[in-house]
């Protein structure tokens, strides 16, 4: 079993065990939304600082993800989880106790810190087990599980808070995740790391010199822009659609198509890429589509669930882009470091987003005209971006 490759069906227990885990991951981090208007009963704070407290839980993953790369290579990953999942449920647990806006805040943080560890780790579990020949399955089924946990809680949470109130939907998600913790425990098995130590030394001193690619950090900046979008849709939508008078349960099902569509979509737009061997095309209708989608929300153009399924169809491409395309924007020994980049710039995007929108809305009188007009605004910069994203094989070197 060197290597971490296993013949057997214990793979697919992995692959279970880390898509269990980015559900969890996306269950803890969308909470909220569902639930805003209820928190806001108990302990009063506006759009903006409910936009700080999405922000708050990514604000970890700008500054950890290669810390946490560092000491999965230096200690026993599977302990690195299980003190994840313990700090996750910790911070749950203290956020649906606490009775003031600054309290919330940092429980979030010391949520998002936990988090952090599992959004860089679960990936990496499948890579150890996984071989080239099913990775790709492997891949597509793990990326299903944050637009799956973001539909369940956009669908469930909100109802079930006026039910059983919203610290209750806080110890539920509390105990979902204290039940992957007992999975970990019990099922999840690792060698431990003995040999590689020199290895890894030296890997670390030609780090520094990771200067990656011009369309590297368009890549990267496209996917800060994404995620700024998607969040901040995903933060407000809910209350965007009840101000049109729908109910609470509607509100969070159109919101949530921005992420089921991505469920069936995305593979069939991985398969797109491999078959025809262009990728930009999709990235660019995406944007587009995204870009008219905003525009006719803002003017409440008639059909407005069309319009919110278009929101999904446009973004489905956008994360499969942005990781196929990651490896043609650097050397081969430098896709980590790029993975690294893209980990900080989605949370930054995820930190930025939701506060920005919240600021904007109170600003301008909970105007989302004004807001969605902002958001069409940035698919304009993202498609300039991708306008200056090329292969590295058409560049010299990495500049």
């Amino acid at each position: 079993m060197g290597n971490h490759r296993v013949q057997g069906s214990y793979k697919w227990v992995v692959l279970a065990l880390s898509f269990f885990m980015m559900i969890s991951f996306a269950l803890s981090l969308q909470v909220l939304p569902p639930l805003f208007e209820q928190i806001m009963v108990d302990i009063s704070f506006s759009n903006s600082q409910a936009g700080i407290l999405m922000g708050a839980y990514a604000i970890p993953g700008i500054f950890l993800p290669f810390i946490v790369a560092y000491l999965a290579n230096r200690f026993d990953m599977k302990k690195l989880i299980i003190a994840a999942l313990i700090i996750m449920i910790l911070g749950l647990v203290a956020f649906s106790l606490a009775e003031s806006f600054s309290l919330l805040v940092v429980c979030r943080l010391v949520a998002g810190i936990g988090a952090t560890v599992l959004v860089v780790l679960a990936p990496l579990l499948i890579t150890m087990f996984f071989d080239q020949k099913n990775i790709g399955i492997a891949m597509g089924i793990f990326n299903t599980a944050v637009p799956l946990g973001t539909v369940l809680a956009a669908n469930l949470f909100g109802s079930l808070g006026r039910i059983l109130g919203w610290r209750v939907i806080l110890y539920g998600v509390a105990g979902f995740l204290g039940v992957i913790l007992l999975f970990v425990i019990f099922a999840l098995s690792l060698q431990k790391n003995d040999g590689n130590t020199h290895s890894d030394d030296v890997s670390r001193q030609s780090a520094p010199k990771f200067r990656g690619s011009l369309s590297l950090w368009f890549l990267a900046a496209i996917w800060v822009l994404a995620n700024f979008q998607l969040l901040a849709y995903v933060t407000f939508g809910s209350q965007f659609y009840q101000s049109l008078g729908l109910a609470n349960q509607q509100a969070g099902f159109l919101t949530s198509l921005i992420m089921l569509a991505s469920i069936f979509l995305a593979p069939i737009i991985g398969v797109a890429f491999d078959k025809t061997g262009r990728k930009k095309p999709y990235l660019i209708t995406g944007s587009v589509i995204i870009l008219i989608s905003f525009v006719l929300m803002a003017a409440h153009f008639p059909g407005l669930p069309l319009w919110a399924v278009a929101l999904g169809i446009g973004f489905a491409p956008i994360p499969v882009f942005v990781f196929a395309h990651l490896p043609e924007t650097v050397k081969p020994h430098e896709v980590g470091m790029g993975m690294g980049m893209l980990t900080i710039a989605s949370n930054l995007g995820t930190t930025i987003g939701p506060s920005a929108l919240g600021s904007i809305l109170d600003r301008t009188g909970g105007n989302f005209s004004i807001s969605f007009m902002v958001l069409a605004a940035v698919s304009i910069i993202i498609i300039a971006f991708s306008l200056g994203l090329k292969p590295r094989s058409s560049r010299s070197e990495n500049q």
